[in-house]
């Protein structure tokens, strides 16, 4: 017999509720979806994850109940919901006490445990997505991401499996600013930026941003004559929930990826197209050139959505290939936005053209927005490929590899970007006990 009740638990100085719902058809080590209600809603709205595909897939679903949250953008008050920041927070400590409490009755899978949201619920997804992506397997989102006073932040532990189905007729989060939304998911996965398209005419557009090495795909979902809803039963599943869970089961946290991996452009794929991803690439000087300048939340119509690189304090190396003339060099800034003259560049380094570039750099003042420019001389014709950004390893770290250890200078090669090098720049012979830069990559010999 299916079980339904509502839950009261204290987390920290607050009485948190949720509404928990376990199917007759859930069995011992089932997965578990945590299902976030829109702003102004409640657990009760039992949205947008329903208990009639619970039934269907024999996964428990809890329905968490949000509390009085300012929303000065679109409500102009308060309303229940979720403080969507990407941070560790209150709401994000509710969530995982859920869970941690519905595992007190049920055995429950850990590495299946999913998150889905809708509107306001949605926004919360994605900042879980960023702030315990090492705890939910995978994630969706109906009709909500990031905007106003929650601007996205992509700082997650690893990269991570999204879905997110969005009504073209939603005016209220705006349809029209999802393409940012999306340029700023498949970098985040180093997901192929050009998606496999299918479209059903009258019912949706799906793309899918297919994973990469060490990444995760990104599917987005533009339904024709869908508002801002929970809810559609004109996906290729019949209902949207069917859609989300078919999504979910395919992913475990066992799931192999690439934790290291921050930022991946795929700029190279064949049919990529640039500026759908704001990205300047050869032009002028520019060979590559990435980072908006951040907006006032409410200012204008850009609802504080734009693009850039973030990272928060750790060590982090940017990797790319060069292609042009001989000889050549290229110009490498990565600078905190927003802009001001000489400050806040945490990588100012030259490179030679027709190399495999692996640049270190440290993030010491906590979560920021970040500019990369790449420049060249206007008369040249270099071009920039396999453009990555990863978190250094625990053993690079361990044996000392930092960004005033290791700079542009250890990686000039010729222009084979052949060789063995020490941290001092010098060519040896062959690799010697320590730190070596053999043919642009970083070897430790013990």
């Amino acid at each position: 017999m299916a079980v339904e009740k509502n839950v009261n638990i204290k987390v920290g100085d607050k009485n948190r509720s949720f509404k928990l719902y376990v199917p007759s058809s859930a069995k011992d080590n089932c997965p578990l979806v945590v299902s976030l209600h829109g702003a102004g809603g409640s657990s009760n709205d039992k949205s947008p994850f329903g208990t009639d595909v619970a039934d269907w897939a024999g996964c428990i679903v809890v329905y968490p109940q949000g509390l009085p949250t300012p929303f000065p953008v679109g409500f102009g008050g308060s309303a229940n919901g979720w403080t969507a920041t990407g941070e560790e927070n209150f709401d994000t400590e509710f969530l995982l006490a859920v869970i941690d409490e519905v595992a007190k009755s049920y055995k429950i899978d850990r590495k299946r445990i999913y998150c889905c949201g809708f509107s306001n619920g949605g926004m919360m997804t994605y900042a879980m997505s960023c702030a315990c992506s090492d705890v939910f397997a995978a994630f969706a989102s109906i009709s909500g991401y990031q905007l106003n006073e929650f601007h996205l932040r992509l700082t997650g532990k690893r990269p991570v499996p999204f879905l997110h189905i969005h009504g073209k007729a939603d005016d209220f989060v705006l349809y029209e600013l999802m393409p940012k939304i999306v340029c700023q998911m498949v970098t985040r996965n180093g997901a192929n930026p050009v998606p496999v398209k299918t479209t059903v005419k009258g019912k949706y557009t799906k793309s899918v941003y297919e994973a990469q090495e060490g990444g995760f795909p990104y599917v987005y979902y533009e339904m024709d004559g869908m508002g801002h809803s929970p809810y559609t039963g004109n996906t290729e599943d019949g209902n949207s929930g069917k859609t989300m869970w078919n999504f979910f089961k395919q992913y475990t946290l066992d799931s192999p990826c690439d934790t290291t991996l921050k930022w991946r452009a795929n700029v190279e794929t064949e049919g990529f197209v640039p500026k759908d991803y704001g990205f300047t690439m050869n032009n002028s000087t520019f060979a590559f050139y990435f980072g908006e300048t951040p907006q006032a939340s409410g200012s204008n119509d850009k609802h504080n959505v734009y693009r850039t690189l973030q990272f928060v304090n750790g060590q982090y190396k940017l990797c790319f290939k060069t292609q042009g003339e001989a000889g050549k060099t290229v110009t490498v800034k990565l600078q905190k936005l927003p802009v001001s003259g000489n400050k806040g560049i945490i990588l100012n380094a030259t490179a030679n053209v027709g190399e495999d570039v692996v640049l270190p750099f440290e993030v010491k003042d906590g979560w920021g927005e970040y500019r990369l420019t790449i420049t060249r001389a206007k008369t040249d014709a270099t071009t920039i490929g396999n453009l990555a950004i990863h978190a250094l390893t625990a053993e690079e770290i361990a044996t000392g590899i930092t960004s005033t250890m290791l700079n542009a200078q250890c990686l000039m090669h010729n222009e084979q970007g052949s060789g063995v090098y020490n941290l001092q720049g010098q060519r040896l012979s062959k690799p010697g006990k320590g730190i070596n830069i053999v043919n642009g990559k970083v070897v430790v010999i013990k």
